[in-house]
């Protein structure tokens, strides 16, 4: 979801039951006060192009112990939520948040034992476990 409220820009993630379509758990990151994402204005590899132009997230990631993976568009954060207790509230407990510092056209991939994610203007980053 994205609107834009007193010249910043508003991005979060919300969750819903399948069935019933009652929502789970919401989450938004911080406020973006610009209309380009985090890196779009420094200088890039000629073959990379000039811009990315990302919408305001990848597609959120849901790995099989439901935690969900967002990769922002905005700030560039690499963010996993999951409402551990099931209350509901996602809680700062409840998201673990890797800041890259420029902007995600994709969301992250899995295989198994590791993460990868790659911004518009950034090395690939895999997470191993």
């Amino acid at each position: 979801m994205l609107s834009v409220t007193g010249g910043s820009l508003r991005n979060m993630v919300i969750a819903f039951d399948a069935a019933t379509g009652e929502t789970l758990w919401e989450t938004e990151e911080a406020t973006w006060p610009h209309v380009v994402g985090a890196g779009e204005l420094d200088q890039h590899n000629i073959t990379d192009g000039s811009v990315c132009w990302p919408d305001a997230q990848g597609i959120p990631l849901i790995s099989g112990d439901g935690t969900v993976y967002t990769s922002s568009s905005h700030h560039g954060d690499l963010r996993a939520v999951k409402d551990s207790n099931n209350d509901g509230v996602i809680s700062p407990s409840e998201v673990s948040t890797f800041k890259t510092g420029q902007c995600f056209l994709n969301s992250p991939s899995m295989a198994p034992g590791m993460l990868v994610a790659a911004p518009c203007w950034g090395p690939m980053y895999v997470f191993k476990n």
